[in-house]
């Protein structure tokens, strides 16, 4: 019955390949860079810790060599005092195999941060006004998050693993809690350097495949609590702020958190975006909408996205907490529709 949800469950463009059929699969590429992405990990939980020991089972059988935090790693207002339960105890196991973690800062993480006022906005903590309730310092100044020189955000390159060591991926970590409006921390104006900055860096990448990791959602289906009365979807000025820069420069998938819950949009302006929230978190439900692929069980899982990137194709799936596969697929650049993938741990059965 569990493998049979398993495959209902993979979505209109993940089908069983017929090598599948036969009971066989291809092997793997040599030369691939391999990475996964989840979300609103920070409970120190049951569901959190089934989540991080599937993925220590995951890098381990797929030889991971980075995994992104999209936000909210530490439930409910970025405690210092909680990084070691609810982050370091919780990840301890991949950490343990050498796998590299690098984290994106979500709304709770600041949740007792106000703005420091400063202008330009700087790239460190202190576009924070850092106080005894705010501690997004011991955030940044954590080696284990892995933020690049304590800043905010960063790119972090992935070559693949052949012997040319060629940037294959380069995932670019973004801050948004000073964009947008949703939960911007910004009384007033945007974060200027920041949208500055990923520009120039897109603009300058030589990776094969452009990746954005961030806590906020520039698209993303509803979801709704007590009764529907309470409503989040996705932030249009975060959209407007950011899509224009990832159009011009060629960023190929976004993945995003905030929503606890799993979705994959249709490719918007030939951009892939995915939500990927609920690495730790009581799982939501999803509203059917036009731009999101429908899912019968309306992406309400505990779960993490592994990637495996080639020179010249995109996969991804979505596992849950028990390791089954929820969903599926690969693409090439300029596809308009994506396609089956059945690598490494993506194989369903």
């Amino acid at each position: 019955m569990r493998k049979r949800r398993t495959l209902l469950a993979l979505g209109a463009a993940a089908f069983l390949p017929a090598v599948l059929m036969s009971g066989t699969r291809s092997p793997d590429p040599a030369d691939a860079a391999r990475f996964i992405l989840v979300g609103d990990t920070g409970t120190g939980d049951e569901r959190a810790r089934s989540v991080a020991a599937q993925i220590r089972r995951t890098a381990e059988a797929a030889a991971v060599s980075h995994i992104f935090l999209l936000g909210d790693n530490v439930y409910e207002h970025g405690e210092a005092r909680f990084i070691g339960s609810r982050f370091l105890d919780v990840y301890r196991g991949a950490l343990s195999r050498g796998v590299r973690i690098h984290a994106a800062l979500g709304n709770h993480d600041v949740e007792r941060c106000g703005e420091s006022g400063v202008r330009p906005v700087p790239r460190d903590g202190s576009a924070y006004a850092l106080a005894r309730d705010c501690e997004v310092d011991a955030h940044l100044a954590t080696p284990e998050f892995g933020y690049r020189d304590g800043s905010r955000y960063y790119s972090v390159e992935i070559p693949g693993s052949g012997p040319s060591r060629a940037p294959l991926a380069e995932v670019f970590v973004l801050d948004s809690n000073t964009l947008g409006k949703d939960d911007t921390k910004l009384e007033v104006g945007t974060d200027e350097p920041q949208l500055r900055w990923i520009a120039g860096a897109l603009r300058a990448s030589r990776a094969r495949w452009k990746v954005v990791a961030m806590h906020g959602t520039m698209y993303a289906p509803a979801r709704c609590q007590w009764l529907g009365l309470i409503c989040r979807d996705d932030d249009e000025v975060l959209r407007s702020e950011l899509e224009p820069i990832f159009t011009q420069h060629g960023v190929d998938a976004v993945f995003q958190g905030h929503q606890h819950l799993y979705a994959r949009l249709r490719p918007q302006r030939g951009i892939r975006y995915f939500v990927t929230g609920a690495g730790g978190k009581k799982p939501d439900s999803a509203r059917n909408d036009e731009r999101t692929l429908r899912r019968e069980d309306r992406g309400a899982f505990n779960h993490f996205v592994y990637v495996q990137a080639t020179g010249d194709r995109f996969g991804y799936c979505a596992i849950d907490a028990e390791g089954e596969i929820r969903d599926r697929g690969s693409f090439g650049r300029g596809d308009p529709a994506d396609g089956e993938f059945a690598g490494g741990p993506c194989s369903p059965g």
